[in-house]
């Protein structure tokens, strides 16, 4: 695609209307089937060429199929776009938003967003060195890469006191069961509100889903520390400089020594496959899915431990590709033992660097994507896509009616 001034998955409807005039020429005279983008970095608009007066996006109105794999949550893109804006740009049948996690997926099919696709992350293809791993460096035996979750309570968004109870009671409920998620103790458990409804007007949808992710707010600071932050400060003092943290604002936020991040992915990489257990911590978005280490620390070699979550065991067999804990206890057991079975560590490693490499890379989901976009009717069954000679996972998909629901004819949704 051509450069556009920015990539800011943030920016102002302004500036994509403006960069839809350099995406436009560009894809009217290529011969493009399908545009994949990420965190609608790429989502760009022009002025409709059916709706005069109203604007579309550039896809839709030249009929190209838009899929946006979502790394992070709907509610940490497109900021600069008020929500109003932002939610009618969901509820568009031109585009298709690729969810990573299945509670994020089944919240946004509850509020009526068409078009939701469920499919995991992965690792960009890469030359990866698959022989065994080296002798560890000397220092640090533990290292988690990654900044605090602290941006949660960092945040100028304001929560009203009335807005603690319910997100105070479901990170309650949650700490019980873990494996609910947050939409089905809001709504169905103790029924805080009604979700958007197709019979609503629009603003009644705007506020609805507004109301929701407000309430979810203090329950996404609960996350953050239950699955990440309160770790980092445990093994802090409990491992000392045998612990090291790889990243920046730590010693800002909670006054922990750290390593600054690492901004060369390769020597990144590397570091993954030499400390011998490579920490794997969420952020308070996610709820029941993979982040991007489960299958970066693997795909390059690592040995991961990682915090459980529920959809964990779906994509790699624990014990064998790599191990999960739930709490300090468990966490500390897991590093002692395998700090002292080296031999098991590093099986553990190799297999789940099979896993990835054989299933899990980004080559296999774009498959994936073409094979469902094609049985939807969205693209041609002739499309050609690279296939890879390593076999496809199963991917679990989410949408309308709990299918993958066929977009029909691209149209330009004003």
């Amino acid at each position: 695609m051509p450069e556009l001034p920015s990539l800011d998955i943030n920016r102002s409807l302004k500036q994509r209307l403006s960069d839809g005039a350099i995406y436009r020429p560009f894809l009217e005279k290529q011969d493009i089937e399908l545009v994949l983008d990420f965190n609608a970095g790429a989502l760009t608009l022009v002025p409709s060429s059916s709706h005069p007066g109203q604007v579309a996006l550039t896809t839709a109105d030249l009929g190209i199929p838009y899929v946006a794999c979502y790394l992070d949550p709907i509610t940490s893109t497109m900021t600069q776009v008020g929500w109003g804006d932002h939610w009618q740009l969901l509820e568009s049948n031109s585009w298709i938003k690729w969810i990573w996690e299945t509670a994020h997926s089944e919240e946004l099919v509850k509020f009526g967003i068409p078009n939701v696709l469920t499919m995991p992350m992965a690792v960009i293809n890469d030359d990866f060195d698959t022989s065994p791993l080296p002798d560890p460096d000397p220092g640090p035996a533990v290292a988690f890469m990654g900044h605090p979750a602290s941006s949660w309570f960092q945040s100028q968004q304001p929560v009203l006191p009335g807005q603690l109870f319910a997100g105070l009671t479901t990170a309650a409920v949650h700490a019980d069961m873990p494996d609910l998620p947050f939409h089905k103790i809001y709504h169905d458990l103790y029924q805080f509100a009604e979700p958007p409804d197709s019979t609503d007007d629009f603003a009644t949808r705007v506020k609805r889903s507004a109301d929701y992710f407000a309430h979810k707010f203090t329950y996404n600071a609960y996350l953050a520390l239950k699955q990440r932050d309160r770790f980092a400060r445990f093994l802090r003092l409990k491992l000392g400089d045998a612990f090291e943290l790889i990243g920046d604002h730590w010693d800002v936020h909670y006054g922990l020594k750290h390593t600054p991040r690492i901004w060369d992915r390769k020597i990144l990489h590397q570091r993954m496959r030499r400390v011998p257990i490579c920490l794997n911590l969420m952020k308070g978005c996610l709820e029941t899915g993979l982040n991007l280490r489960h299958f970066e620390v693997t795909a390059y070699g690592g040995f991961m431990l990682t915090y459980h979550t529920p959809e964990l065991p779906a994509y790699f067999e624990i014990g064998k590709e790599c191990d999960a804990f739930r709490d300090e206890e468990e966490l500390l057991q897991k590093i002692h033992h395998y700090l002292n079975h080296p031999d098991e560590r590093r099986a553990i490693a190799a297999a789940g660097q099979r896993r990835v490499l054989s299933q899990h890379l980004y080559s296999h989901r774009v498959t994936r994507l073409v094979e469902l976009l094609q049985e939807a009717g969205v693209l041609p069954k002739t499309a050609v896509v690279h296939q890879t000679p390593t076999p496809v996972p199963k991917i679990h998909v989410e949408g309308v009616n709990s299918e993958f629901a066929p977009v029909g004819p691209i149209s330009a949704d004003p």
